[in-house]
């Protein structure tokens, strides 16, 4: 029997984990992880599958053959087999995330018991897919029931995982369109976004961002997140982490000016949030980078 792993704040379950799920090799392995701080997630790859990320909450910036791809709240980003992959600077933000290992579809007669037709028409819209994919929040509740027939061996176990494996690769081929902001609401946000972007050392609260918008507090903290995937809070944090590593790369320029500069009222302080967002000091990503 494989093993599942239950660690503080994480899950996962690789194959093969029971005679139940012995007839399932499609699924190579499956997780949950809660990240409260950036760690590290070095470059890596998978042969012959497919990973897929379901950002729970939060926001993850990857890099795949050199380029960055931010994925946040309610989206999946994916790799396809082989693809060298990692976090940016190779350490993962803060977030929560689901995620899913399967293999290849053409490679497999029988994938999943569908016909071959099906089976590489999914191969093929895989392969046309966008990196990162915005789906609707629904998409969390086939990723905790797998765990549940994994974790308790459910009744008809084989059955049900292949239910909500593909019920999960279904919902990123169909997303739903149900997350759209409306048109009016998009450009000011847009214009907002701009102005917070063009003060970034501005201690900002969302009630002034609220009326910018012309939108009650509440209704624009979910516009906001609906948005970008995160509170303003953690947008104008990360926002300031980008711009201070670009400063950072500047040897003549110190930790202490860097933090005055972004708003921050003690170095220490700063110090502390970028570790938390980028895994190290400023120090250390000075000399790294």
């Amino acid at each position: 029997m494989a093993k599942i792993k239950n660690e503080t704040m994480r899950w996962v379950y690789e194959f093969p984990e029971s005679a139940k799920l012995s007839h399932i090799p499609e699924l190579i392995m499956l997780g949950y992880d809660r990240f409260h701080e950036a760690s590290p997630l070095i470059v890596h790859q998978h042969e012959r599958s497919y990973e897929f990320v379901f950002v729970d909450s939060g926001k993850v910036t990857w890099e795949v053959g050199g380029h960055l791809y931010p994925s946040h709240t309610g989206q999946v980003f994916y790799t396809r087999p082989g693809e060298w992959h990692s976090a940016r600077l190779n350490f993962i933000e803060p977030c929560s995330i689901w995620w899913m290992i399967i293999a290849d579809p053409s490679e497999h007669s029988g994938w999943l018991n569908l016909q071959d037709e099906d089976r590489m028409e999914i191969h093929h819209q895989l392969q046309q897919l966008p990196r990162v994919v915005f789906v609707d929040n629904r998409v969390r509740e086939p990723f905790t029931k797998l765990r549940d027939i994994i974790e308790h061996n459910e009744s008809l176990a084989s059955c049900r995982v292949r239910h909500y494996v593909l019920d999960i690769i279904l919902q990123m081929l169909n997303p739903s369109s149900n997350r759209q902001i409306p048109l009016d609401f998009q450009e000011a946000m847009i214009k907002l976004t701009e102005t917070i972007q063009a003060a970034p050392e501005t201690r900002w609260i969302n009630k002034e961002l609220a009326d910018q918008v012309g939108v009650s507090e509440s209704h624009f903290y979910r516009l906001f997140h609906d948005m970008h995937g995160q509170s303003p809070a953690n947008y104008i944090d990360r926002l300031r982490m980008d711009i201070a590593c670009q400063m950072l790369r500047q040897q003549e320029v110190s930790v202490t000016t860097v933090a005055m500069d972004l708003g921050y009222k003690t170095s220490q302080h700063f110090s502390t949030v970028f570790k938390k967002y980028i895994g190290l000091s400023p120090s250390q990503w000075r000399r790294s980078s």
